[in-house]
């Protein structure tokens, strides 16, 4: 287990061309990008070549960092804008159809949503899918703050450090999106 790093330290000693604190900062910042681009991952991209386009821009704005906020949020806001803006360039379709589910899709669906409960493990990886395809009809930053509220966790304090928007306002957001995905889970059952 890695211990914590003097992030400050790190930073000062950088700045003055230390390329093991550059290394440092690396392995401190790399989890925190990975999980952040692991959960926005725009679709047919490579997470590790995402989480290295952040790490690059990171260093290369390394220099705009004021230090009023830490250094993970402050990286974190870029990773997050970094895999909304590819999730933007990738225009995703704004709904899904019956037809564009698979057989197993179909079954989780009318399992889980009409059934109220799930089937067998194997069921877990198509409902897994299903929640992509669901996910992929949001605007990107309602999905990722689904996915940072709702699949995560997080609290809504710590989306607010992530985003810069105030806790009413994401609430609202909140509230507007599930409202959104019940109206698309409804149009699947009326479209069978």
């Amino acid at each position: 287990m890695d211990l914590p790093i003097d992030v400050a330290d790190c930073l000062q000693r950088w700045r003055r061309g230390d390329e093991s604190a550059a290394e440092e900062l690396i392995r401190h910042l790399h989890p925190i990008i990975a999980r952040i681009v692991r959960t926005n991952l725009p679709r047919r991209d490579n997470e590790e070549d995402i989480v290295q386009e952040i790490l690059m821009k990171t260093f290369s704005r390394l220099h705009q960092y004021k230090g009023d906020a830490p250094l993970s949020h402050w990286v974190s806001r870029l990773a997050l804008t970094t895999c909304m803006d590819r999730l933007r360039a990738q225009k995703i379709r704004p709904e899904v159809r019956w037809s564009d589910l698979t057989t197993e899709e179909t079954e989780v669906f009318e399992t889980a949503w009409l059934g109220g409960k799930t089937g067998d493990g194997t069921g877990a990886i198509h409902a897994r899918d299903l929640v992509e395809k669901l996910l992929s009809t949001l605007e990107p930053m309602d999905r990722s703050l689904i996915l940072q509220a709702d699949l995560e966790g997080h609290s809504l304090e710590e989306i607010s450090g992530r985003t810069g928007w105030g806790i009413s306002k994401i609430k609202m957001r909140l509230f507007r999106v599930r409202a959104q995905l019940r109206k698309t889970m409804q149009r699947l059952e009326e479209t069978k």
